[in-house]
């Protein structure tokens, strides 16, 4: 299972995400979707772990 609670990611003084909760259990089958420069890249980097986020916890 992968839990992320109360996550905040920033890039400079860009907010890109703020207060993000969910769970994924294992099987489940997600999507990541959103425009150019929405953070999706940066979201798979902190939960591969790759980097460490503004706030909260994965």
């Amino acid at each position: 299972m992968l839990a992320v609670q109360g996550l905040e990611l920033r890039v400079g003084a860009r907010l890109l995400m703020e207060d993000v909760s969910f769970r994924v259990a294992d099987g489940d089958k997600i999507g990541l979707v959103g425009r150019n420069g929405a953070g999706k890249t940066t979201l798979t980097r902190v939960l591969a772990g790759d980097l460490l986020p503004n706030a909260g916890k994965v």
